[in-house]
């Protein structure tokens, strides 16, 4: 097959979806069968030895760029199919101008569920293209089944055109960290000896305000233990940082920004436990990447976060204070409990791989190209 990617979410900085994107296209071309076609707007020397095609005009809204810009190649580039890792697609191709077959994958539909979370503009963007694109889909991809629920429940499609493909961890996490890299990470980040991990960019979505009122309770019983944020600024953190600077523990809490992949294995090898209670995830990809990793988890009941856990977490409330606060007590004072779900996660992520993953999304567009 020849197919069309859209890798602008692969870029410097990337999260969620830039490393499913990464991840995802990586392991689909080491089966070596197909033709990935990268489209990007942007110019950097992240894809050494992979062809890609930097459709320009340089355009800083990538918006712009894929309505125009990248309708106008797809229909010169006639491939088999396109592939757009991140909800968003050119209406022409929806039209049917040209009759490319093209895959998306909906990550996610916060956007209709927790629209408050969402800024002005994306909200509207989103919740008014999203229909559209997806009615037009050959096939939407979600990462998870809890996902593919909500986009039957929410968007006009049809079951058998949404699939759902689990998402995986970076192989990099399924070794620790040497002593050296540890060291320099610690030092680097300026660590304390014990800590409780958080990951994921700072927006109301990943509930760190409750995280962090939990953690406020929880620090006089064991002032030994400190909590690390690690992840980017995100939209909305004011919220967040307020919550910090008034926080009586606010000593003990250490936000240490977007951190390099190194870095993140050294936080989760050397946590006491990672803490995710996220309001709502279609995947989240830290919970599995801190099982390989072989760090406890606490995570949220519901969205997909049960499904990714699959019983080898500590499972809270997301909306009680009291319940984070309950679980973040198990974790620390439990050691029994601590080597139990470690190995329970580290069992549940050797159940998930890239590999997987991209034989699974390749099966897709086998069955969308009419080729299998």
């Amino acid at each position: 097959m020849k197919v069309l990617v859209d890798v602008t979410t692969w870029c410097p900085g990337r999260t969620g979806v830039g490393l499913y994107t990464e991840h995802v296209l990586r392991s689909w071309l080491a089966l070596g069968q197909d033709e990935l076609i990268f489209a990007t707007n942007k110019d950097f020397s992240e894809f050494a030895g992979i062809p890609v095609q930097k459709i320009g005009p340089r355009m800083p809204i990538r918006a712009a760029w894929m309505q125009t810009a990248l309708a106008v190649q797809a229909a010169k580039l006639k491939p088999d199919a396109a592939f757009f890792p991140n909800y968003m697609a050119p209406l022409s191709l929806a039209a049917g101008l040209p009759k490319i077959p093209y895959v998306v994958t909906i990550h996610d539909l916060a956007i209709f569920l927790y629209p408050e979370t969402f800024t002005f503009k994306k909200r509207v963007l989103q919740r008014l293209l999203l229909p559209t694109l997806a009615r037009g889909a050959a096939a939407i991809l979600t990462p998870s089944e809890a996902t593919r629920r909500d986009v039957l429940r929410i968007l006009p499609v049809k079951p058998e055109n949404v699939v759902a493909v689990p998402l995986a961890a970076d192989e990099r996490f399924n070794t620790p960290p040497d002593e050296l890299t540890i060291a320099r990470e610690r030092q680097n980040l300026k660590l304390p000896k014990h800590f409780l991990l958080a990951v994921g960019t700072l927006e109301p979505r990943k509930n760190l305000v409750r995280l962090i009122e939990a953690f406020e309770h929880f620090a006089p019983h064991r002032p030994d233990v400190h909590l690390v944020l690690a992840g980017g600024r995100g939209w909305k953190d004011e919220g967040i940082a307020r919550t910090l600077n008034a926080s009586p523990q606010k000593n003990r809490i250490h936000p240490v920004g977007y951190v390099s992949p190194d870095a993140l294995k050294v936080l989760y090898h050397e946590a006491i436990a990672l803490c995710y209670p996220s309001l709502y995830e279609g995947f989240g990809l830290p919970v599995v990447e801190a099982m390989a990793s072989g760090a406890p988890v606490l995570t949220s009941r519901g969205s997909s976060l049960d499904e990714v856990a699959a019983g080898a977490a500590v499972a809270v409330d997301p909306l009680s204070v009291d319940d984070i606060l309950h679980g973040l007590t198990q974790l620390v004072d439990d050691g029994a409990l601590r080597e139990t779900l470690r190995q329970r996660g580290l069992a549940r992520a050797a159940e998930l791989s890239w590999a997987k993953t991209a034989d699974e999304t390749r099966a897709v567009f086998l069955r969308v190209t009419g080729k299998r």
